[in-house]
């Protein structure tokens, strides 16, 4: 019974990443807060549901290390584009900049 609480939780966080997603898409650094939230999300259900069928953790341990490698990657993407552009807002991003 708490098992499937659990999921339900992740399955509610997962929901409120892509709201943040839809509707909060005017600054980058909400965008990458979303996606974190999506990444811990997806950890959090894959955690639950492999120890529900008691498996070995190490590729939980891997997942980990791609989130984190994620979440460094977006900041230091984030630090770069406000050095560049002096805003994170998503509407300064064009293609057609020079």
């Amino acid at each position: 019974m708490i098992m499937n609480n659990c999921l339900l939780m992740g399955m509610y966080m997962y929901m409120c990443g892509l709201f943040v997603l839809m509707f909060q898409w005017k600054h980058i650094l909400n965008i990458l807060l979303g996606f974190e939230v999506l990444t811990l999300s997806v950890f959090s259900m894959f955690f639950f549901s492999v120890g529900m069928i008691s498996l070995n953790f190490y590729l939980v341990v891997v997942m980990i290390v791609f989130g984190v490698c994620e979440a460094t990657l977006g900041l230091s993407l984030l630090v770069s584009f406000i050095r560049l552009h002096g805003n994170d807002y998503v509407l300064s991003l064009s293609v057609y900049k020079l």
